[in-house]
């Protein structure tokens, strides 16, 4: 199974925007994170989103105010609204253990649809670089 972008599973949509939310941190902070948000926050992220998501998301808001300053990011913001409009009646207050799973899956179904994407850019800027240096 893949990620599943139709979803509107409120546990596996809250595990996705967790996924983009740490990208957004990584993104903004690169390598000088002490305690990413998944070392803080997942376990409650992942039992009581309702009391967590609304601090993560609010938080998020000054990466992704780097991030554009840089030029960069933008992919991140479209996967934020995107996961978001997934998210009809707010955050769930809780998430029994089965759901609990769901959001888990989200998650990592999330991270590997972004490494993958970051596989692709990072192939297109070496193809981009020798298709310059033949030129030379």
């Amino acid at each position: 199974m893949s990620l599943n972008r139709q979803s509107t599973d409120p546990a596996y949509t809250c595990g996705r925007l967790f996924a983009t939310l740490e990208s957004a941190q990584r993104s903004a902070l690169g390598g000088k994170v002490n305690a990413t948000i998944r070392d803080r926050y997942m376990g409650a992220a992942s039992a009581t989103p309702a009391s967590v998501f609304p601090l993560l998301v609010r938080n998020a808001q000054n990466h992704l105010g780097k991030l554009r300053k840089d030029g960069k990011g933008q992919w991140l913001e479209r996967d934020l609204e995107e996961i978001q409009d997934k998210i009809e009646s707010g955050y769930p207050r809780s998430l029994k253990l089965e759901q609990q799973g769901k959001f888990f899956l989200g998650y990592y179904h999330q991270r590997k649809a972004q490494f993958a994407k970051a596989k692709e850019v990072g192939e297109a800027e070496d193809n981009n670089q020798e298709s310059s240096n033949d030129g030379e």
